[in-house]
């Protein structure tokens, strides 16, 4: 079963997340803050990340800037989602996360794009 850590300070949406991808058999952890997220990727270990660029208190960028620059999470597949960035934000940033989801969110979309980043 593969393990999504899902980054999010709005509780609705990680329980929108949450319940879609584990109708999909994915094992998800919901995660309000990124302050522990490398104590909780060391310990449940993800397939893929979903962060969430606007944080309360904290800035998703720089979160996804500290989780390419760590050897033990670089290789990491990340989605970065947002409700206030476009897709062109992103690029223009140079982000550059594996894929892009604009909120609000279609499902279907959610799991194409999560499908397609846990493919063994």
């Amino acid at each position: 079963m593969k393990r999504i850590l899902v980054v999010d300070d709005d509780p609705d949406i990680l329980e929108v997340f949450q319940m879609a991808l584990e109708t999909e058999r994915y094992r998800v952890y919901p995660l309000l803050s990124p302050r522990f997220i490398f104590k909780t990727i060391k310990e449940f270990s993800p397939d893929l990340i979903i962060l969430d660029i606007m944080l309360n208190g904290m800035d998703g960028r720089a979160v996804f800037r500290e989780l390419k620059l760590n050897p033990e999470t670089e290789n990491i597949p990340i989605i970065m989602a947002s409700a206030r960035y476009d897709e062109n934000y992103i690029i223009s940033q140079r982000l550059n996360p594996d894929d892009y989801l604009e909120k609000p969110f279609n499902i279907t979309d959610l799991l194409q794009k999560v499908n397609k980043l846990t493919a063994n």
